[in-house]
């Protein structure tokens, strides 16, 4: 009796881990499937976009943490509050490692969105007038989505702290998992980045061991398996390096990665 109550436990057991995962909302198979393809991120975003969100109209990006907003008709720079990413474009930091990528994918998020809002917290402005602000695109937090990503870190916390325990998750996540900037220890410092300490070891601006692919008789050097986990746009530090990989993967012809959605033939046209 005792053995047939035990297997009668670890099959409701079975069971009841079966279906969707409370947490992520989604089937466990799903997850399996997703997490062998290196492309599932687990933790639940903790940050809601609330019912006082100010409606706005993006006008353009400038970088990862920036962004040109239309606010009640007058357009404004608008700084995104508790993130920074790495420069792109400093008139003396110049461009850091992960910087084009984080624009990148502060862009593709910021255009493709049909609804942009912004919340407000203790600070308004900083001391360059920008706007300081929480911003979502259709409802998801770009700052937590840079952070889970690696492609932001927490930085310049004064009064307004209203999602800082949500976004210190959001890092934790990608930090323990070496994704974008934490893939180089010592790269990120607590008063910003140090390119002296990108991994001096690796090739390409991804900070990836290159792979050379012949395919029709032509050679790429790329910074990726094109055989391997799925990636996108924000995987690359420009254009011709994501062009590349493209076509080592197959592209025009076979597009395995999705990076040219519009299918003229040239990939992740957001990239510089």
């Amino acid at each position: 009796m005792r053995r047939r109550w035990m297997l009668c436990l670890v099959l409701v057991l079975i069971l009841a881990g079966c279906g969707t995962n409370q947490e992520t909302g989604v089937s466990d198979d799903e997850l399996i499937q997703r997490s062998a393809a290196g492309t599932t991120h687990f933790r639940s975003h903790l940050v809601k976009e609330p019912e006082d969100a100010e409606e706005v109209e993006f006008v353009d990006h400038v970088d990862g943490d920036t962004a040109k907003m239309k606010i009640k008709g007058k357009v404004e720079t608008v700084r995104f509050l508790l993130v920074d990413t790495p420069e792109t474009k400093h008139p003396k930091l110049g461009a850091q490692p992960k910087g084009a990528q984080a624009a990148a994918f502060t862009k593709k998020m910021l255009e493709e969105a049909d609804r942009i809002t912004l919340q407000y917290d203790v600070e308004k402005r900083d001391k360059y007038n920008r706007v300081l602000a929480y911003v979502f695109a259709d409802g998801v937090n770009v700052q937590e989505e840079l952070l889970e990503k690696g492609l932001a870190r927490v930085g310049y916390v004064y009064k307004s702290r209203r999602h800082l325990d949500a976004f210190k998750e959001a890092e934790k996540f990608a930090r323990e998992r070496g994704l974008g900037i934490w893939e180089c220890s010592g790269y990120v410092a607590s008063d910003g980045y140090k390119p002296e300490k990108w991994c001096k070891e690796k090739e390409g601006s991804t900070g990836g061991t290159m792979h050379t692919v012949v395919r029709d008789g032509k050679t790429y050097h790329v910074p990726y398996d094109p055989k391997g986990p799925d990636r996108d746009c924000s995987d690359f530090g420009s254009q011709r390096e994501a062009q590349a990989f493209y076509e080592a993967a197959g592209g025009p012809a076979k597009d395995p990665h999705r990076l040219d959605p519009d299918r003229d033939g040239v990939a992740c046209e957001s990239l510089p």
